[in-house]
């Protein structure tokens, strides 16, 4: 099984938002251009290399605000 089809299975989507430097400087990543993060509840994971990567914490990583829109 391929290691992305994997993280699907597991409930992680992919993750649009900006990730910081220092989450590369943290894993000591040397292509962060080929970086793929994907997002679940409480966890990071990226697939884009061999090492993937994966962190608990939301530091470095961009926060969404959900709006909920109400009918006036």
């Amino acid at each position: 099984m391929r290691f992305l089809d994997f993280v699907r299975q597991q409930g992680y989507i992919p993750y649009h938002g900006t990730v910081s430097a220092s989450v590369y400087a943290y894993f000591r990543c040397e292509n962060p251009a080929k970086a793929r993060w994907f997002h679940r509840p409480g966890s990071y994971q990226c697939a884009g290399c061999a090492q993937q990567c994966e962190t608990d914490s939301p530091d470095g990583f961009q926060i969404f605000l959900l709006t909920e829109q109400r009918n006036a």
